[in-house]
């Protein structure tokens, strides 16, 4: 049997729910066009002290942008990545062709 994986970044409530996709909502409005950002590389570490979290992003020009985040909001980072990252397997599932026969 294959146990199905907690989804601890769900949302627990309908209220929390509504909260979520209503930021989910809003970021995508002001964020604009996707693909016109695209970037081709990125790096992620830990900084000597342990108290940020670096990520560097690599620009389609070359350009490298950076940026730390500190120890207290990693968490809330990771949430909203998930959350993302949920939403795009969600979206691309339902993209995907049937094959074969059931």
């Amino acid at each position: 049997m294959i146990e199905k994986p907690e989804r601890w970044w769900a949302p627990k409530s309908p209220e929390e729910a509504a909260e979520l996709e209503q930021t989910q909502q809003a970021f995508k409005a002001q964020f604009g066009d996707f693909a016109a950002l695209l970037t081709d590389g990125f790096w992620l570490g830990c900084s000597p002290d342990g108290q940020y979290l670096g990520l560097q992003f690599k620009d389609l020009d070359g350009s490298i942008h950076r940026h730390a985040l500190p120890w207290e909001i990693v968490d809330v980072f990771f949430t909203q990545f998930s959350v993302a990252v949920d939403e795009m397997g969600q979206r691309q599932f339902a993209l995907k062709e049937p094959e074969g026969e059931a």
